[in-house]
């Protein structure tokens, strides 16, 4: 049990009583928490100010039920990352590939391929590669069942013990060692295939093109390093800010456009000549 705050339990206490204004102060100091958690599971934009409403509309409708066992944010976030789980449930699993698709449309489309120019052109805009690659941790997650990848945020990017996610998806400690085990296992051979940071032979190589195109070296930020194993690469998503960082108005973009593209089944996931160089142009 957490250590005891009396104006904390005061305000617990309003809430339960059924003031609103009292749960909003609750409340607040765990909202970035709480979109960072489902903005990793979802990365839409969208769909994440939609899952932040319903998991504060949940939260409102059990605060009775909240014994101060747990932090606040602990708490919402739980209920975030359920909402999150019941979401993604009722839609399609994207392509490991997604943004392959999404990249051989922009090399045909000059409507898609200029508006991610503006993008990178604005001088506002800063490129950050922890961004880019949460970006595409979060992406390829979409691919597995929302269980799988529930497990593996909150146990390898949130940093929660075994114990406390697997009662944040209130299943067992075996369950959840199971369920990280194929998530893992399933994201290292994506990754594996996809990753030119983590293997040489990947397809992608948005990371070092994307840096490139900005014109201005001061907006480039750091070159991502190489990433040869999964826990780099987690290591590195822990540290990328997913939700206000410098290279969101880019993410928000591909996040729209590829939640479209998805929907919709469009674009071919095999490499194009204009999308990435070949696996032998990589050697």
């Amino acid at each position: 049990m957490i250590p005891s705050n009396p104006m904390v339990d005061e305000t617990v206490a309003a809430a339960r009583e059924g003031d609103r204004a009292a749960f909003d102060r609750l409340c607040r100091p765990a909202l970035a928490r709480l979109r960072a958690v489902v903005r990793r599971m979802v990365g839409d934009p969208t769909e994440t100010d939609d899952l932040v409403q319903e998991a504060l509309t949940r939260a409102w409708a059990s605060i009775g039920r909240f014994d101060g066992r747990s932090e606040v944010s602990t708490w919402l976030c739980r209920i975030g990352i359920n909402a999150a789980i019941d979401h993604l449930r009722g839609q399609q699993r994207w392509r490991a590939r997604a943004q392959i698709a999404y990249a051989n449309e922009c090399a045909t489309s000059m409507e898609l391929g200029q508006e991610v120019g503006e993008v990178v052109m604005s001088p506002a805009f800063r490129y950050d590669a922890r961004e880019h690659i949460a970006f595409c941790f979060t992406c390829v997650g979409r691919s597995l069942d929302p269980d799988l990848q529930a497990a593996l945020l909150l146990r390898e990017v949130e940093g929660l013990s075994n114990l406390e996610a697997a009662r944040s998806l209130d299943i067992t400690e075996s369950v959840l060692r199971h369920r990280l085990a194929e998530a893992r296992a399933t994201m290292e051979r994506e990754f594996e295939g996809l990753c030119a940071l983590v293997n040489k032979r990947g397809v992608c190589y948005q990371c070092s093109g994307l840096r490139e195109a900005v014109p201005d070296a001061d907006r480039q930020g750091e070159p991502a390093p190489a990433l040869t194993s999964f826990d780099a690469r987690v290591a590195f998503v822990r540290a990328a800010d997913v939700d206000v960082g410098s290279s969101q108005p880019l993410h928000d973009l591909f996040w729209r456009r590829i939640r479209a593209q998805e929907r919709d089944g469009r674009g071919s996931v095999e490499v194009g000549e204009d999308c990435a160089p070949s696996a032998s142009d990589a050697e």
